[in-house]
């Protein structure tokens, strides 16, 4: 039987962290800074040599799927699927698998991440491919070398090597303090978690219905009849693919990806994009600092951002909103936005 490789993107997420430059109508996924690509155009590129359109899958919430269609050209129109609202990635991954037949291999990757270096990157996704192709009934995730004592990132602790780069998982470790982290990166088994799976679909649905019954129940009743998906959602837990399967299953493993890879999940992690200027500045837009230091300074609107005088601050100003705080604050921004509604 004929194998067929499909990329599932995950395009729905309401990018809190990054307020005001994404919001719930406008997840990180379609972010563009400068003169880049929106992250999901970026990462549908990147695919090449690796899955064509006609097998890329984007699930996307019902809130962002008119913007989808715009960013988004030559994926069959069969090939969007809509959730009526977001729920966790493993509703999201759980609706691309009933789609397809079940010795389909899916390569689940998050859209909101920027990747460096494309040819290692794909070069991880086919030692996974390979790994999931010689061995019956596994689910693979991708782990990468830390390079900095992150808490923003879970961990995942692996063991022996199985296959090239393919390693068996001890356990994953969630979101760890400063001082957690630090312990952790001089450490050669810990590696981030970068929220890509390589697995079959059989397999998938199998551990879903062993680890997570009640999303498997509801994946099948919206399988069986599509017009309740809505109802099946309202009934699904809003907890990741990591919580409800993979921390609990007995057949994971974990490629070791050698590429650079950032979550851009707060205003912090824009050092990966922005140079900085002689006084560790990061800067966007049109803006006038001094006297300032180690700052992050985005302005998206076509006026004049002046700034004096601070330090280790982030200043934020789009059309959606304007944003202050302290850089060690960054993490609390999602808090700020429950606050604001």
């Amino acid at each position: 039987m004929k194998t067929n490789i499909y990329a599932c993107l995950l395009a729905g997420g309401k990018g809190t962290r990054l307020w005001p430059l994404s919001t719930e109508r406008f997840s990180k996924s379609f972010v563009r800074i400068g003169k880049r690509k929106p992250l999901i155009v970026e990462t549908i590129d990147r695919l090449r040599g690796l899955a064509g359109k006609k097998n890329v899958i984007i699930v996307v919430d019902k809130a962002q799927s008119r913007l989808l269609r715009k960013s988004v050209k030559g994926i069959p129109q069969r090939n969007i699927l809509v959730e009526p609202f977001g729920r966790s990635t493993a509703s999201a991954i759980g609706l691309a698998a009933i789609k397809l037949k079940a010795d389909d291999i899916m390569v689940v990757l998050p859209t909101d991440a920027l990747i460096k270096e494309s040819s290692a990157f794909r070069k991880t996704i086919k030692s996974a491919i390979k790994f999931v192709k010689d061995n019956e009934n596994v689910l693979l995730c991708i782990g990468i070398k830390p390079k900095s004592p992150s808490t923003a990132y879970g961990y995942i602790k692996i063991k022996s090597r199985r296959q090239g780069i393919v390693y068996s998982v001890d356990k994953f470790i969630e979101k760890p303090d400063a001082k957690k982290a630090t312990e952790l990166i001089k450490k050669p088994k810990y590696l981030w978690n970068a929220g890509m799976f390589v697995f079959r679909v059989k397999s998938i649905l199998r551990a879903m219905k062993a680890n997570s019954p009640l999303l498997y129940k509801e994946l099948q009743r919206i399988k069986r009849k599509n017009k309740d998906k809505e109802k099946a959602y309202k009934r699904m837990k809003n907890v990741s693919i990591d919580y409800q399967i993979m921390e609990k299953t007995k057949n994971l493993y974990c490629a070791k990806g050698n590429f650079r890879w950032c979550d851009l999940g707060s205003w912090n992690s824009m050092g990966e994009l922005l140079k900085s200027d002689r006084n560790g500045n990061l800067c966007f837009g049109k803006s006038t600092l001094m006297n300032t230091k180690d700052s992050i300074v985005y302005n998206s609107k076509n006026k004049d951002l002046g700034i004096i005088g601070l330090k280790n601050v982030i200043v934020v100003q789009t059309r959606n909103g304007m944003l202050v705080c302290d850089k060690k604050d960054a993490e609390q921004v999602k808090d700020l936005v429950t606050s604001l509604k």
